[in-house]
């Protein structure tokens, strides 16, 4: 395993001591910082140029009202993004920058975190931002019921206690490794003098609210049609933001609303393109297009929790051989992904850890299938102790091109899969979490990430009985020596320590089978490149949702706090 192939700072901010963010010195209280270079997309970046104003697809629709409480998932997180702000925030590079914290201090017994937090910070209507507010968020948010489609709620948190206007001691009820990312860049700080009077957040829908510390403004919303539109707040702590203004038009496929010139940049569908849809967009000399390996996932489900065939191994195993993911790839993305790994992890990640991959072998699958006692009738359909080997397959509409090759793939082996499609995504996650189903085909992630290329204490929250069920937690699965690694993971400072237990939750994920992730749809954006050139995708792949970082927004640049001249 290839650790430093990519910076995971959650497991390199696991060290105590005083950490001083994305190496920036004291003066990036004025927006510069120390050692930053200039991406090659803007020379040396000295040359005042004009502020644009960007509209973006985004998975165009209504998120919600972008308030810390009301957004929904990583759409509606990102519009929450540009008005409030987190103690800490990562760049192109995956390195942790001082936001509203200028840095912090891990406690020797890894429990607890203390931050110093900038001076002279204000929230929107003029109001000091201090310590108090970071406190009172975490409280407020303790004291909620949301929904688990609102991104950037506290995990993990047993005490958060001001001191003075700029110090703030949060104590953990158990040392994490993925705390600076997953909660401390991800929690959205919010206002005592506003919310302390709401009692229940989601009840109010006022646009008044919205007041944080953020670098831009929402001027309208409209949940008809899903549209936003936001202002830069030139009075912005780290100075006056790069990009002016920021609209999410109601818009239907991105790329065809980028080319037909309706918005200045858009994403692939999430199951993956082939190239043919992308040369249009590479030989456009006005367009620059970005790539994000394996990042998006369709695992396969069996409910093994009724017991029954789909609760024995073997048949699992003989599945997985049955299924030529490699094949997949070719048909479905011609080469743009890769297949399925059993352990859950795409093969680029520098956590993969080469499980058994079960490999494209019919007569494997037989072998295995003959064993477990499922013998073949007269028209080739295999039986069981129940009667003949008949599941249900419930997908979403968007992946039938990938049921049109499972059917006949197991049909081979003698099992007969029954397609069932939803007609959207919520009827799909509601069977699974009811478990009202044989074999379901998910995405991954979800409505709330990290994706497969994110931290991957992913495996744990998915895969350990420990945490709250997820619609991603598998039925049937339960491991005691799976959860004592994915709990001494959590706490591994050491990068090598750290790669072996995620190894070997891996192996043991890949040995049940109890999720099949049939291939990895790798990502593209396309940009206007006259328009903004400094799109990236985030490599802790979580909160920013696809390319779309604020960072950038706010900077002009893919990395530091410094934001780039304009005129």
């Amino acid at each position: 395993m290839d650790v430093d192939r990519r910076t995971f700072l959650l497991t390199g901010l696991g060290v105590a001591g005083a950490v001083v963010l994305g190496a920036c010195t004291d003066n990036a209280e004025d927006g510069s910082s120390a050692g930053e270079e200039s991406s090659p997309a803007t020379g040396d970046g000295s040359e005042p140029v004009q502020r644009p104003t960007l509209r973006l697809g985004a998975i165009s629709g209504d998120w919600g009202l972008p308030s810390p409480f009301t957004h929904q998932a990583l759409p509606g997180y990102l519009r929450m993004s540009l008005l409030y702000d987190t103690l800490l925030w990562a760049d192109s590079t995956g390195e942790l920058l001082p936001w509203l914290a200028k840095s912090f201090e891990r406690s020797t017994d890894g429990l607890t975190y203390t931050f110093q937090l900038r001076d002279g910070v204000e929230w929107h209507d003029g109001k000091p931002f201090t310590a108090d507010d970071v406190a009172f968020t975490f409280g407020y948010y303790a004291n909620l019921q949301l929904p688990f489609t609102v991104v950037g709620q506290p995990q993990n948190v047993a005490e958060v206690k001001a001191s003075g206007d700029t110090t703030v001691e949060v104590r953990l009820e158990r040392p994490a490794v993925t705390f600076p990312v997953l909660v401390a860049g991800a929690v959205p700080i919010v206002p005592r003098h506003i919310w302390e009077s709401v009692r229940d957040p989601l009840a109010v829908a006022d646009p008044k609210l919205l007041v944080g510390t953020g670098a831009y403004l929402l001027d309208s919303y409209s949940s008809a049609d899903g549209t936003y539109k936001f202002s830069a707040n030139d009075d912005y702590f780290l100075g006056r933001p790069f990009v002016q203004g920021i609209e999410f038009p109601p818009v239907g496929d991105e790329l065809t609303a980028l080319q037909a010139g309706d918005i200045d940049a858009g994403q692939t569908p999430n199951n993956g393109v082939r190239d043919d849809v992308l040369a249009p967009l590479r030989a456009d000399d006005s367009l620059g297009v970005i790539e994000d390996k394996a990042g998006f996932a369709y695992p396969l489900y069996f409910n093994a929790a009724n017991g029954g065939p789909l609760a024995d191994v073997r048949f699992r195993q003989a599945f997985a051989h049955a299924v030529d993911r490699n094949d997949i790839v070719e048909r479905l993305v011609g080469g743009n992904g890769a297949p399925g790994s059993p352990g859950f992890v795409p093969p680029d990640h520098p956590f993969f850890s080469d499980p058994e991959q079960y490999p494209y072998d019919i007569d494997e699958a037989n072998r295995l299938l003959d064993d477990a006692g499922f013998t073949r009738d007269d028209g080739g359909t295999r039986i069981g102790p129940d009667g003949p080997l008949q599941f249900g397959l419930l997908f979403q509409a968007e992946a039938s091109a990938l049921v049109d090759l499972l059917v006949p793939a197991l049909a081979e082996v003698g099992v007969e899969l029954r397609p069932e499609a939803t007609d959207g995504p919520a009827g799909l996650f509601s069977r699974k979490f009811s478990r009202q189903y044989d074999i379901i085909l998910l995405f991954f992630p979800g409505p709330v990430g990290p994706g497969p290329g994110g931290d991957p204490d992913y495996l744990r929250l998915i895969f350990a009985t420990s945490p709250m069920p997820t619609f991603f937690t598998p039925d049937g699965f339960a491991s005691p020596e799976f959860d004592q690694l994915a709990a001494e993971q959590l706490v591994a400072t050491d990068p090598d320590k750290r790669a072996e237990l995620i190894g070997q939750m891996q192996d043991l994920i890949a040995e049940q089978v109890v999720v099949l992730p049939l291939y990895y749809a790798d990502q593209f954006f396309a940009f206007r490149t006259e328009v903004f050139d400094q799109w990236y995708y985030t490599p802790t792949d979580f909160p920013s949702a696809a390319a779309y970082n604020k960072q950038a927004f706010i900077t002009g640049t893919m990395t530091g706090t410094a934001i780039r001249p304009t005129t």
